[in-house]
């Protein structure tokens, strides 16, 4: 029976090779078996694989989507269909990197300071190796790069990257604040500023290459540094908790 799809078989170094036909059924043959189609959303994968590659290498201007097409063996038109635009190809990249952070704060509700500290601390730990790994410093240095040539570049890393890489701490500390766990009546703003407390002189070493990807211990120590200060301002003072205490009975 013939088909079209993206096929999948080796050359002769055993490199995998991608390649897209309309018909014919599979034209690649690995040295052994035969190759299989693949669904769409390891169609989409593939394409987004091979354009962070090419991004990285000849940067956001330079980068054509015939490379990135040429890159992940398939037609330009496959790539048109799924990406209209190259931002969105970048905004697309950009969002799947932001996917593979599984650290997903907890949702239940902590009972007191104690709780939400360990949580705080877990959470933000995750983050800040996710954030300070070499590709996501990569995707930065891109970034900061090219935002004077290509403007909608910055926008859609900041509109994919850390708006939304915030968001569930941010509505973490707004159900604390709402329970009374925690003193946070801007919830936006002080994840925000935890984030930056966490992140920001760190990554600015490893931007500029003072440092490499910071190991366990300095994300610790400043993960640690930035929770205790933030508690400061956010421990609930005494008489709001015996107001909250009354009010739950």
């Amino acid at each position: 029976m013939r088909g079209k799809g993206i096929f999948f078989g080796r050359n002769h170094s055993g490199e995998v090779l991608a390649e897209e036909r309309t018909g014919g059924g599979c034209p690649l043959r690995a040295r052994r078996g035969r190759p299989c189609q693949i669904a769409e959303p390891e169609r989409r994968q593939i394409l987004l694989d091979a354009a962070e590659k090419v991004f990285l290498e000849s940067g956001y201007s330079s980068a054509g989507m015939d490379d990135i097409a040429r890159r992940a063996g398939m037609s330009k038109k496959t790539l048109y269909r799924l990406f209209e635009t190259k931002e969105s190809l970048f905004a697309a990249v950009i969002a799947a990197r932001r996917a593979t952070l599984d650290a997903t704060i907890e949702a239940g509700e902590c009972a007191d300071v104690g709780m939400a500290e360990d949580v705080l601390r877990r959470f933000l730990g995750h983050i800040a190796r996710f954030l300070l790994a070499p590709r996501q410093a990569a995707l930065y240095r891109l970034v900061i790069a090219e935002s004077q040539r290509a403007p909608e570049l910055a926008h859609a890393f900041h509109r994919e990257g850390p708006s939304k890489a915030r968001a569930p701490l941010s509505n973490w500390l707004a159900r604390q604040n709402e329970r009374g766990t925690l003193r946070v009546p801007d919830p936006v703003s002080a994840a925000a500023m935890l984030f930056s407390m966490v992140i920001a002189d760190l990554q600015m070493c490893l931007l500029v290459g003072e440092i490499r990807a910071p190991d366990d211990a300095l994300i610790e120590q400043s993960v640690n540094r930035a929770v205790d200060l933030f508690l400061q301002g956010a421990r609930p003072r005494e008489t709001e908790t015996k107001s909250a205490g009354q009010e739950r009975v």
